[in-house]
């Protein structure tokens, strides 16, 4: 196995036009490494059949048309391609340095977070900003964007009655990850700030701005800044920075 990580496959059916892959590496960030591997090599080889994939932290959805593709043909070729995946040859995803204002009204949960855990406002935000974070997954919402390497310290429960409306562009933490809202809609995530653009443009080629392995770090701005960003063209806002 021509691999950096050693992990454990299992492929089994979804359906009956899907193949659910789970990968173990022993931690979230070495499976996160074969999905993407494992995902970037499937869709680069074509295989006849293939509808769609969904990478996620340590599984592969894959789509399939069986009318095209029998099931048990591509659960083989699965398996061939994770015997030899290099997880070096992971294509980079976009690197983005994003601008966010943790200052009220942006900052819905700031009371119950320093609340629990015991420390102030300006330390969570500074902590928040002080890593850089990986987009594993995209779901539950369309758009919904997974974040992980939340720093220990910002860990957090969820909330006991999720809010019947999280503002788009809402950037929120629970549990050990982040994650950023694409629209109005319910949630239970604790909400720390916001961003002051769009990341799902329905009407756009590719309507979910984030994708599987960006990479993103935030950067704290004032309200009077977030306001004034607010009204610039979206375009100016969300260029991916150039990797060193």
């Amino acid at each position: 196995m021509n691999t950096s990580h050693s992990f454990n496959i299992t492929v089994r059916p979804f359906g009956d036009s899907a193949l659910l892959v789970d990968i173990d590496a022993g931690n979230t960030d070495a499976s996160s490494d074969v999905v993407m591997a494992l995902n970037n090599q499937l869709v680069q080889q074509r295989t006849g059949g293939l509808i769609q994939t969904t990478p996620s932290y340590n599984s592969l959805l894959v789509y399939f048309d069986p009318e095209r593709v029998q099931q048990s043909v591509l659960q083989t070729e699965i398996n061939t391609i994770a015997d030899a995946i290099d997880v070096k040859c992971i294509p980079l995803g976009n690197q983005w340095s994003l601008p966010a204002c943790f200052d009220e009204p942006y900052s819905l949960d700031r009371t119950a977070l320093e609340g629990e855990l015991s420390t102030d406002w300006q330390s969570i935000v500074d902590s928040f900003c002080a890593v850089e974070y990986r987009v594993h997954a995209v779901g539950f919402l369309p758009g919904f964007t997974y974040l992980g390497n939340l720093p220990k310290e910002l860990h957090c429960n969820r909330m006991l009655d999720p809010r019947t409306k999280v503002p788009s562009s809402s950037i929120a933490i629970a549990g050990t990850q982040a994650g950023i809202y694409p629209f109005d809609s319910p949630g239970g995530w604790r909400i720390i700030g916001r961003l002051p653009f769009p990341v799902f443009q329905i009407q756009a080629d590719q309507p979910a701005l984030f994708h599987p392995n960006d990479r993103i770090c935030f950067k704290a701005v004032t309200l009077e800044s977030f306001i004034e960003l607010e009204e610039r063209p979206v375009e100016s806002l969300i260029q991916p920075v150039a990797r060193q």
